[in-house]
C-alpha cells in the first residue's frame, strides 16, 4: 500500500490583552508507504514508513498568561509555533497463534523535526521563587525502541474463554538544547501492560485484571533537572451484558495506591 496525505491548517489568533493578531497558517505534505509478505500461513513480516504531524494545542497557541499553571508556576503560549513533523520507519514480524492469538515484534525510528517542548523563561518579575513557563519548537530530536506485543486465547491448555495479553516497550531518544545532548522531556525508558480477561457466556458477563507499568522520566528545563518515578497501575473490571444492546461495566483503578 502507499498512500499520499496534503492537510492545510489556517490558524488566527486574536489577543485581547495586547490587541494583536497572529497568522501561523502552514502546509504539510504526508506520504506513506507499507508492505507485508506471508513467509507461511502463520508468519507475517512487515515494513513501514510514514510522515506525521502534530500541531501545537489551543493551550500552547494562546498568549494569554496563565497563572499558577504549575503550582506556583505562571505559562504563556506562543501563537507562532510551528507544528511537529516527523519520518518514521517500522519493522516487524507478527506470528498468528491459534484461531485468534497473535504475538509479535516491532523496531521503529522516528526523526522529529521541530519538537515542541515546554521551556523556562526564567523567574517572575519581582518573585525569585516564581518561574514562568513557555513552550518552543526545540529542533530536531531522533527516537526508537523495540516493542513487544502477545495476545491470545488459552485454548492450548482447555481455557477458551480465558484471554492473556503483554506489551512490552523499549525506547530510547536524543536532542540536543543549549546545554548538550539529552533525551526528550518526560519519556520514559520502558513501558508495559499485562492481563488477563475471563469471559462467562452462561452469565453473559466478564472480568479482567491489568496491571501497567513505566520507567523513570527524566525533564531538564534549563538548569534544572526533574526525575519522576511511577508506581504500577492496577485496574480490575467486571461487566455484566444485557440482550444484544448493552453492558454494564463497573471499573477501578489506581488500586495500589
Amino acid at each position: 500500500e502507499a498512500g499520499l496525505r496534503y492537510e492545510t491548517t489556517d490558524v488566527s489568533i486574536e489577543d485581547r490583552t495586547s490587541g494583536e493578531n497572529y497568522d501561523a497558517d502552514y502546509k504539510v505534505l504526508l506520504p506513506s508507504a507499507s508492505v507485508r509478505y506471508n513467509l507461511t500461513d502463520t508468519d507475517q513480516v512487515y515494513a513501514a514508513t510514514a510522515r506525521t504531524v502534530r500541531r501545537p494545542s489551543f493551550e500552547y497557541l494562546s498568549p494569554a498568561t496563565l497563572e499558577e499553571e504549575f503550582g506556583d508556576n505562571d505559562f504563556f503560549g506562543v501563537p507562532t509555533l510551528k507544528p511537529e513533523t516527523a519520518w518514521g520507519v517500522d519493522v516487524g514480524y507478527e506470528r498468528r497463534l491459534g484461531r485468534s492469538g497473535v504475538a509479535g515484534v516491532n523496531v521503529f525510528y522516528r526523526k522529529v523535526n521541530d519538537l515542541l517542548e515546554m521551556y523556562n523563561t526564567g523567574p517572575k518579575t519581582g518573585e525569585t521563587d516564581v518561574l514562568i513557563y513557555s513552550v518552543r519548537n526545540t529542533g530536531t530530536g531522533k527516537v526508537w525502541g523495540v516493542e513487544f506485543d502477545l495476545s491470545t486465547p488459552l485454548t492450548f491448555v482447555g481455557l477458551d474463554n480465558t484471554g492473556v495479553f503483554l506489551n512490552y516497550s523499549w525506547l530510547d531518544s536524543d536532542i540536543g538544547d543549549e546545554f548538550g545532548s539529552r533525551k526528550f522531556n518526560s519519556q520514559s525508558d520502558y513501558g508495559f501492560n499485562v492481563g488477563v480477561i475471563q469471559d462467562i457466556p452462561a452469565w453473559q458477563a466478564a472480568f479482567g485484571v491489568t496491571y501497567r507499568k513505566q520507567g523513570d522520566a527524566l525533564s531538564r528545563v534549563e538548569l534544572e533537572e526533574v526525575k519522576t518515578s511511577y508506581g504500577g497501575d492496577l485496574e480490575i473490571f467486571v461487566e455484566k451484558r444485557f440482550g444484544k444492546n448493552f453492558v454494564l461495566r463497573l471499573t477501578g483503578q489506581n488500586l495500589l495506591d
